[in-house]
C-alpha cells in the first residue's frame, strides 16, 4: 500500500515538473476590423530589426527564411508592392528564477509499518536568459499594426550545429504561424 502511494505521489512530482517546464509561450493580437482573406502579398521593413541582423547575420537569415517559408505556406507571396510590410525583432533579457519545488522523500519503518513522506518547497534562485521574437505585420496602406506576435522561450546554452539552430527557429516560426490568419 505504501509503495503504490509513494509510486503515485512520485508520478505526480514529475509531471507536474514537465508541465512547468514546457517554456514556450506564443501570444497574438490583431486588428478585428481587417479582412485577412485579403492579404495577398508582403514586403520587407529589415528596419527594426537591423541591430539584430548586424550582430546576428547567420540567426537573422535563418529567421527570415523561417517567417518567408511560412507566408509562402500561408499563401501570400513576396513582393515590392504588398498589401503588408513584415517586420520582426529579438530580444533577451535575464530574469531570476526561482528553484520551485524540491521533494524529500523519507521512510521509516517501525513496529507499526508506518512510513513518512514529505515535500517542501525550494528557495533556489538561478539566473536564466529568456528570448523574444516578436513579428509585426503593419498595412502598407495606411502604415497601421494589423498583426503582432510574440514568442518567448528560455535559451539555452547548449550549443548547436547550423541544421539543429535552423530547426529551432523553424519549430519557433511554425508555431506562431499557427494562429495566422486569424479566424
Amino acid at each position: 500500500m505504501c509503495n503504490k502511494f509513494l509510486k503515485m505521489l512520485l508520478t505526480m512530482f514529475f509531471v507536474s515538473l514537465l508541465i512547468a517546464c514546457s517554456g514556450i509561450k506564443n501570444t497574438y493580437d490583431y486588428d478585428s476590423s481587417i479582412d485577412f482573406t485579403q492579404l495577398k502579398a508582403y514586403q520587407w521593413d529589415m528596419q527594426p530589426s537591423a541591430e539584430f541582423s548586424k550582430a546576428n547575420q547567420l540567426k537573422a537569415k535563418r529567421i527570415v527564411r523561417a517567417i518567408e517559408g511560412n507566408m509562402k505556406r500561408k499563401g501570400i507571396v513576396k513582393t515590392d508592392s504588398a498589401d503588408i510590410k513584415i517586420s520582426y525583432s529579438v530580444n533577451y533579457e535575464k530574469k531570476l528564477k526561482s528553484g520551485g519545488l524540491s521533494a524529500g522523500v523519507g521512510m521509516s519503518v517501525g513496529r507499526s509499518n508506518r512510513g513518512s513522506i514529505s515535500l517542501s518547497s525550494g528557495n533556489q534562485l538561478r539566473q536564466t536568459t529568456i528570448g523574444s521574437l516578436m513579428i509585426d505585420m503593419v498595412s502598407t496602406k495606411n502604415n497601421r499594426l494589423i498583426w503582432r506576435s510574440i514568442t518567448t522561450k528560455p535559451v539555452t546554452d547548449r550549443p548547436a550545429t547550423p541544421e539543429e539552430s535552423q530547426k529551432r527557429i523553424s519549430q519557433l516560426v511554425y508555431g506562431v504561424f499557427e494562429n495566422f490568419p486569424p479566424k
